[in-house]
C-alpha cells in the first residue's frame, strides 16, 4: 500500500470551454502538468447536466454535447493544490472529491477499512 489519496472528478459537457480551449483538453493538460499519479477522461453515452436536458448518443439526432468526466488521483496535497485550478476553470459545474487508498502493484497484506465494510476497487 502506498497510502491515503484523493480522487478528483469533474463532470461537464464535451462542448464546455475554458477560454479558447475545450475544457476536456485543458483539464487533462493541467492534470499532466501537475504530475498526478493517474488521470483519465471518460465520455458518456447518455446523461444530463445542470440544466437537466438529456443528452444521448442513442437519440436519432446525435448529441453534440455528451457528458464527460475528468478524473485525477494522487496524494491529498497534490489533489488539493489542483482543486483550486480546476475550480477556476470550471466554476459552475459539479466537482467531487473522494478518499481513496493508493495501492501499488503488489498484493496488499491488509485492505483498508474495517471488516464487513463495503469496498470499491477501481484500477487506473
Amino acid at each position: 500500500m502506498i497510502g491515503e489519496g484523493l480522487k478528483l472528478s469533474v463532470f461537464f459537457g464535451e462542448r464546455d470551454r475554458a477560454g479558447d480551449a475545450l475544457l476536456a483538453d485543458e483539464l487533462i493538460e493541467r492534470f499532466a502538468r501537475s504530475g498526478v499519479r493517474a488521470g483519465a477522461l471518460l465520455r458518456g453515452l447518455e446523461g444530463f447536466g445542470i440544466r437537466h436536458r438529456l443528452q444521448s448518443e442513442l437519440l436519432l439526432t446525435l448529441s453534440e454535447d455528451l457528458p464527460a468526466i475528468a478524473i485525477a488521483v494522487d496524494q491529498p496535497a497534490r489533489i488539493e493544490a489542483l482543486l483550486e485550478e480546476v475550480r477556476l476553470l470550471h466554476p459552475h459545474g459539479l466537482i467531487t472529491l473522494e478518499r481513496v487508498a493508493l495501492l501499488d502493484g503488489a498484493a496488499p497484506t491488509e485492505l483498508p477499512g474495517s471488516a464487513g465494510e463495503a469496498l470499491k476497487v477501481t484500477i487506473f
